[in-house]
């Protein structure tokens, strides 16, 4: 059974799964998405001397990836010239990610200030850890280990949530793409 139109889609996974390249590649087919906020706030943070401010501040950082995701959970999505109106509203990341990430590194944080029940996304496709696409970067950086424990709290904490989740296959981009639109399309992954 297909997913009806205007629906929010969070694409999800550890770091390095693939999910930015989703993203661009949903962007180029027109669809109406929305990019990870923690990368600007990382690179913010190092041009004021904090070289990992996820580590130094973790409850101060979250705070401020909430109300990004919040903000963007919040704002309803232009239609796009390429889509009808009602498609699909994709996001790197969501609001669940961030509490996956203090759950996973054990930081003790107020659930009132992170209360997901006032956030139900409508579908996660999450990306499951892969170690051959896998390359730290500068606001990456976490090793594949760590990228892949983070997976399994971002999947638990989904499925704690009652949102509906689909495992995307380890594919080329393309493959990926066409796996998750069809899916959406037909209810049914291939």
């Amino acid at each position: 059974m297909p997913l009806n139109k205007n629906k929010k889609i969070v694409i999800s996974g550890g770091p390095g799964s693939g999910k930015t390249t989703l993203i661009h590649l949903l962007k180029e087919k027109g669809y109406f998405c929305f990019e990870e906020c923690s990368r600007e706030l990382i690179n913010n943070a190092k041009k004021q001397g904090e070289p990992n401010l996820f580590k130094s501040k973790p409850i101060a950082f979250s705070e401020q990836i909430w109300l990004k995701r919040k903000e963007q959970f919040e704002t309803k999505a232009p239609t796009s010239p390429l889509r009808t109106e009602g498609s699909f509203v994709f996001f790197d990341r969501g609001l669940h990610d961030v509490v996956a990430y203090l759950e996973c590194n054990g930081i003790v944080y107020d659930a009132k200030k992170f209360d997901l029940s006032q956030f139900g996304y409508d579908l996660v496709l999450l990306l499951p850890p892969w170690k051959a696409i896998y390359t730290p970067d500068e606001e990456r950086k976490e090793n594949f280990e760590e990228a892949e424990k983070l997976y399994f709290y971002i999947k638990d904490i989904y499925q704690k949530s009652k949102i509906p989740l689909v495992e995307i296959p380890l594919q080329s981009p393309e493959e990926r793409i066409s796996t998750l639109l069809g899916y959406l399309e037909y209810g049914t992954s291939y």
